[in-house]
């Protein structure tokens, strides 16, 4: 006969003693800038297939951190080499593959994969006024959950490709 509590009995004082050691709440510190980190992967998702698997990889491991710099890339028109990306899921749940045509739609996966939400369609078949209005609530969404990097969320100027996708339209977001 198996006894399955014996791991809860191990488990019980190995939680106290790691509580213990923690000491509450988390000391405030300044957050790492992730800003020249994530230009640095959204740039290497254009350059070619596997750099960009690698790039998108990366900014989805950067976690929640990255969100307000994520938001702020959010808008750029640039195509990608590959139309695929396959995101490896945690146990328990199905790979989720996406099929953008722009840094934008890449982008947006990576939002939907780091915080769950999707506040857009994740294709590339967006018309320009659609990928506005993404990056608009993207941008409303960041300010209210990082308040403290509000201007983060909100800096920039992206460019939204237009329905061809040849050429591009300039997004001024306002600076407050």
């Amino acid at each position: 006969m198996k006894r399955p509590g014996w791991k809860v009995t191990l488990l019980v004082p190995l939680a106290a003693f790691v509580a213990a050691a923690h000491g509450g709440t988390v000391p405030a510190q300044a957050p790492r800038d992730l800003g020249p980190v994530v230009a640095r992967l959204v740039d290497a998702t254009t350059t070619d297939a596997e750099s960009q698997a690698l790039a998108f990889r990366a900014l989805i491991g950067l976690g929640r951190p990255a969100v307000p710099y994520v938001v702020s890339h959010l808008g750029d028109g640039r195509r990608l080499p590959e139309r695929s990306i396959w995101i490896r899921a945690p146990t328990g749940r199905a790979d989720t593959q996406y099929h953008p045509w722009f840094v934008h739609d890449g982008l947006l996966a990576v939002l939907k994969e780091i915080t769950g939400y999707s506040r857009a369609p994740l294709t590339g078949h967006l018309l320009p006024s659609q990928r506005e209005r993404s990056v608009r609530k993207w941008v409303r969404y960041c300010e209210e959950r990082y308040p403290a990097q509000a201007k983060v969320c909100n800096s920039g100027v992206a460019v939204a490709p237009t329905h061809a996708g040849v050429r591009g339209e300039t997004i001024v977001r306002r600076e407050d």
